[in-house]
């Protein structure tokens, strides 16, 4: 009997993402269009400031929805790969990966300006977001503790005032996967408008005897205009996983040969149908609200409450590998039932005035960080060899019983974070000057074996930059800003909590916005210098678990970031990235090592055609290639990961409301690896595949 999922497929799958070619040539024909990345031309940073981008003394890129789409993109990392000086990909999947100039910045991913749900959640929903933020450095003085590397800021969509739209789509493609969605919204009255941004997907997986992940997701939102002056925008949304997933490979026999021959990239080494199974629900509700006092001061308030229950069942870790008589890996369980809450919310008030000849924006405000995470956690015996679940890695034989948990451990874990913030932007002439300044307190409390206990940090984080009018639409900029981060789960000697990680960044660039905006370029230079990183005790014996706060690193770097209209309906996305990020100071690393999956060079680009008359009118054709070099692997630095080519394309045809369109992805089948964690959790890439989807939209 056909149940109501598939009743919805049945609904959303009469066709695909519709009139994105056909609105990209009407963008490309005008003088006033956004281009698929948008750099000077607006604001960034949802509900902080209206500073235009181009007088922020920051590189921030923005990832438009249509970028996402021609691409054929489910996944964060797969959206990055278009910014210079962002490496994703990380050594599990199913996961948001991905480091910002050298250093790690997964965890700290907001949403409309809220900090994303911090549980360890599934990959974020791509096709419910209008817009993807990058912002490269620290941002500490309005956002808070975070990663030295910068933030990537998920901006939801949301109705459109006086709009009744709709698209829906329908996409199958290798490894079993299909796709069906709908976007559609109308005015409701006067003052209502509302929209509904569904999914339901299946994104199946090269590894041998594994489903993939399959989605359901649904996101309501409703803007109601209360007066001239006041605003409030709902936003909710329901998501469901069902995953299956392989685990990462050891380096011997994948990215470098073993004794015993390579293993198949393809290969599981968890049981099949007993193994690697994770469930997940999550939903969130929220608002933001925005009051005019008057033409100079506006106020915003934007709140989110999320939650979610996880189940993890039977997982199976690898755990060393004995090369003795062949490539064996052995593999642990672990299982845990969780659920986790967040609560967030920001206040704050803009005034636009002006002292004398400086004319100011002023931002002031508040913010309120509360999460709380409760999991029963199974775990084995780790003193017991016979807990160890041994795997052939080159002639598997699989079937082995999943090894019995020893204990059962109820883990408890609240962090909260307040933070004062206020930034001055000021215009004299051409010249803009930019201050701001944020107290950050940040405490957490847990229970669960390993952690200290509970813990509280503040700190003061400034930040200070200026920009210059070479031209019109040229504009030269430079800054100094502060990152400030707590080290959770971390001890010294005596049981004690870390002192928090600090960093310090020096950015200088140039911005410009040429040829009626149809050349969007940003070329930077920075230094990060990462501080009190946890580092093990010297005067303890190895492996004690105690740590201290005495580590260093350092990231140097150039990027370049493009956007063009080469003509009517030609447009080019382009990047290149250049880091030297390396250990200065640790008790364990040797100076000068590497950091791990960071690629000293990077280059990208995407470029888009569709023929804008005669009889082709209507055919759109997309390429794009991304370039790795090699990068280490792990530290201390053992063994590299090779440097690849991705290659990916796609080709179109509209008629009317229709659309059909063809995605390849890695065209040359390269063999790749996307990330690491040590020569034991290496990630390989996926192969060539195809995806075909047809699109009405109205």
């Amino acid at each position: 009997m056909m149940n109501s999922r598939h009743v919805l497929s049945a609904l959303l799958a009469s066709a695909a993402w519709a009139g994105l070619s056909a609105a990209w040539a009407q963008n490309a024909a005008s003088d006033d269009q956004e281009t698929i990345i948008v750099t000077g031309t607006r604001t960034a940073q949802e509900g902080k400031t209206s500073v235009p981008l181009l007088e922020t003394p920051q590189n921030i890129q923005v990832l438009s929805s249509d970028l996402l789409l021609d691409q054929g993109d489910h996944l964060l990392d797969e959206a990055l790969r278009n910014v210079g000086g962002v490496m994703p990909g990380g050594y599990y999947t199913g996961f948001d990966y991905f480091r910002i100039r050298g250093f790690d910045a997964s965890g700290f991913i907001y949403q409309d300006g809220l900090l994303y749900d911090s549980g360890i959640s599934t990959n974020a929903e791509l096709f419910g977001l209008d817009r993807v933020e990058v912002a490269k450095g620290p941002s500490a003085s309005l956002y808070g503790q975070g990663s030295l590397g910068g933030l990537v800021n998920l901006v939801s969509k949301r109705p459109e005032r006086g709009q009744s739209f709709f698209a829906l789509s329908g996409a199958v493609g290798d490894f079993n996967s299909y796709e069906a969605t709908f976007d559609g919204g109308m005015p409701l009255g006067e003052n209502l408008n509302a929209r509904l941004v569904a999914v339901d997907r299946r994104d199946g997986t090269f590894t041998d005897f594994v489903d993939g992940d399959t989605r359901y997701y649904i996101a309501p939102s409703l803007t109601w205009d209360v007066s001239p002056k006041t605003s409030i925008t709902f936003l909710g949304g329901a998501q469901r996983d069902e995953m299956s997933f392989g685990f990462p490979l050891p380096a011997e026999g994948t990215v470098f040969a073993s004794p015993y021959g390579y293993v198949p990239l393809t290969r599981y080494n968890g049981e099949p149908g007993t193994s690697n199974a994770l469930t997940e629900n999550r939903y969130r509700l929220g608002y933001e609200l925005r009051h005019d006092v008057n033409d100079a001061i506006t106020l915003h308030q934007n709140f989110r409450y999320s939650w979610a229950n996880t189940d993890w069942g039977d997982l199976l870790y690898p755990a060393f590998l004995d090369e003795s008589t062949a490539l064996i890996e052995y593999r642990y369980p672990y299982s845990q039932d969780a659920k986790w809450s967040n609560l967030a919310v920001d206040t704050n008030a803009e005034a636009r005035f002006s002292t004398g000849a400086l004319a100011h924006t002023f931002v002031a405000g508040v913010d309120w960080y509360h999460y709380h995470y409760e999991a029963d956690v199974r775990q084995i015996d780790y003193s017991d060899m016979s807990s160890y679940m041994p795997l052939d890695l080159i002639n598997p034989v699989y079937g082995a019983p999943i090894a019995p948990y020893a204990t059962l451990d109820h883990n408890i874990d609240t962090t909260e974070a307040l933070g004062l913030y206020a930034q001055d932007h000021a215009r004299i002439g051409p010249l803009t000057l930019t201050g701001g300044i944020r107290w950050d307190h940040a405490t957490d409390k847990n229970r669960y074996a390993g952690a200290p206990g509970s813990q509280s940090d503040d700190a003061w984080v400034p930040r200070i930059g200026v920009t210059y009018d070479l031209s019109a639409d040229v504009v030269a900029y430079g800054s100094y800003s502060e990152s400030f981060k707590p080290q959770l789960g971390y001890s010294s000697a005596t049981g004690a909590p870390l002192d928090p990680e600090t960093g310090q960044q020096w950015e200088a660039g140039v911005k410009a916005r040429l040829f009626n905006n149809r050349l969007n370029a940003t070329a930077a230079v920075y230094q990060l210098t990462r501080q009190n990183v946890a580092t093990s005790d010297p005067s303890l014996p190895p492996g004690s678990g105690a740590f201290t706060s005495t580590g260093e690193q350092r990231s140097r770097g150039l990027e370049f970031d493009s956007q063009i209209v080469l003509a009517r309906g030609w447009e080019l996305v382009a990047s290149y990235s250049y880091i030297d990020a390396v250990v200065t100071r640790d008790n364990d690393v040797p100076l000068g090592d590497h950091s791990l999956n960071v690629p000293p060079q990077s280059f990208a680009f995407w470029t888009k055609y569709e023929v804008q008359d005669g009889v082709l009118s209507g055919l759109a054709f997309s390429i794009g290639a991304n370039r790795y070099a090699s990068q280490w692997g792990d530290l201390p630095n053992t063994f590299k990961i090779p440097g690849y080519t991705l290659v990916n394309g796609n080709i179109g045809y509209t008629i009317g409301h229709l659309t059909a369109q063809l995605n390849l992805k890695n065209i040359t089948d390269e063999r790749y690896f996307i990330g690491s964690y040590n020569d034991l959790y290496v990630n390989p890439g996926a192969p060539r595949s195809v995806m075909f989807s047809l699109i009405w939209k109205q």
